[in-house]
């Protein structure tokens, strides 16, 4: 049996109907926001034949509930298969399952199936499922599935109701579902009927502490934690398990922060500002931005902040530094094997095109000391440093280059004005390179609340 996301890569989706028999109230994709219940046989047979021809290795067969239309959904997973497709998953919360109809999944080719026990309390799945009596046919479903040789990733949605609960969760898995060994842990994101209904929104600062207890007591017991994309920031219990959360594993594997997939989530999400020192900024996507309005982002915090790359202090295990006086092919290759979260690049001078090859290139974090005139209109480094911002404009923070400048001193009206350049250029922390804390500070305090988004300080070189 293969793990539960042997890749974890992103999957094909194929919708086989938006009709359901529950009524979950945080439902991201509630059937009455689709006029067109079902999706016609045709446009099934021309999706998976271009999932299969796009070489998706799994295809998810998703809803609504997909086990009310039976025999479309047998259908579904003899062609997917037959179409080359090795990994059929089906998204269900299977209380319509039972032995007969696990058994045909089966026969059909199913690999695996990803059930909606939203929590081991049977009052509180059932609020969660929007349908009283819900609990115990998902648990038949379920052993239904393992029966017939159907591989189960179990897939709770925590929320305010159940936030503190991850432990008991595992617990009961462990005692009750033994043959399970695999969930992946969601958590209530602000779309669909949830959007109305914001109270559902679990707390953070509550559910990460929950998260990691629950990860101790799961590797105790051999079982895998996910944490997927409608899970939680990396911050929140999931920083020292970034080899199971699918958006650390994508932003990896991209050769650059531009061509990442994943991590911007197609706009839902954002970063905050306590977000931009972070030293997993690169590989996670930031909180819902509901979250953000409506609980101010609790419970969002760095595990650890950048190390400031002119200060003499050392970096942490989660950052990598490459030191070059210039960026050269070699250059750009160290950069790419580097596995650390923050990749650093600490740059001598930057020369001509040296702003799209950084924007196109696995840097995370540039470190460069320059003087005042470098920032002046039509100088090299400040039209590099607007390339580079321009070529990011597009792309959400997280996939951006974070431009660390050391400024080596001169007169002040000469600072004043270099600080303004390098703000408008994208730079994200300026640091003035001076032991003279007294000449400075005055000026360091005045920008500070003209310039509120760019980080200024004073360190001695």
């Amino acid at each position: 049996m293969l793990d539960a996301e042997e890749s974890h890569r992103t999957k094909g989706l194929l919708r086989l109907t938006m009709a359901c028999n529950e009524r979950c109230p945080f439902c991201n994709v509630p059937m009455e926001d689709y006029p067109q219940r079902h999706t016609p046989e045709p446009e099934l047979r021309a999706q998976i034949a271009a999932f299969a021809e796009g070489a998706e290795r799994t295809l998810t067969i998703s809803g609504g509930e997909p086990t009310l239309l039976r025999e479309r959904l047998l259908w579904a997973v003899r062609e997917a298969r037959a179409s080359g497709i090795e990994l059929v998953e089906l998204q269900t919360n299977a209380a319509l399952i039972d032995e007969g109809y696990a058994r045909d999944l089966k026969e059909a080719g199913l690999t695996s199936a990803f059930v909606s026990l939203l929590s081991s309390v049977a009052s509180e799945h059932d609020t969660l499922a929007g349908l009283d009596g819900a609990f115990a046919p998902c648990l038949r479903g379920i052993d239904a599935l393992l029966d017939a040789g159907v591989r189960v990733t179990l897939n709770p949605v925590f929320a305010s109701l159940t936030q503190e609960r991850v432990p008991d969760y595992v617990r009961f898995v462990a005692e009750r579902l033994p043959r399970v060994r695999s969930i992946s842990l969601s958590a209530v994101q602000p779309h669909g009927r949830a959007a109305k209904a914001l109270s559902l929104l679990p707390d953070y600062a509550v559910l990460g502490a929950a998260v990691k207890e629950a990860q101790a007591r799961a590797a105790e017991l051999g079982i895998e934690l996910l944490n997927p994309y409608c899970g939680l920031p990396l911050c929140v219990g999931w920083e020292q398990a970034l080899d199971r959360s699918v958006e650390a594993i994508e932003a990896r594997a991209a050769p650059s922060l531009a061509q990442a997939p994943g991590v911007d989530n197609r706009g839902d999400k954002r970063h905050g500002p306590q977000c931009g020192r972070c030293v997993l900024r690169a590989r996670c996507g930031g909180a819902w931005h509901a979250y953000w309005d409506e609980r101010g982002g609790s419970g969002i915090a760095p595990p650890r902040e950048h190390f400031d790359p002119f200060s003499g202090e050392a970096p942490s295990a989660m950052e990598a530094v490459v030191d070059a006086p210039r960026l050269e092919t070699q250059t750009l290759e160290d950069l790419a094997r580097a596995t650390q979260p923050t990749v650093w690049l600490r740059l001598g001078a930057l020369a001509e095109g040296d702003g799209a090859r950084l924007a196109d290139s696995a840097c995370t974090h540039l470190a460069l000391a320059l003087r005042p005139d470098d920032l002046r209109p039509g100088a090299l480094a400040f039209e590099e440093l607007q390339i580079l911002d321009r070529s990011r404009r597009a792309l959400p923070p997280q996939r951006h280059v974070r431009v660390c400048l050391g400024l080596r001193p001169a007169g002040l009206r000469a600072v004043h004005r270099a600080v303004f350049a390098a703000s408008a250029v994208g730079v994200s922390q300026l640091l003035i390179l001076s032991r003279d804390a007294q000449r400075w500070e005055p000026l360091l305090r005045a920008l500070r609340e003209e310039l509120p988004a760019l980080e200024l300080a004073r360190v001695e070189p």
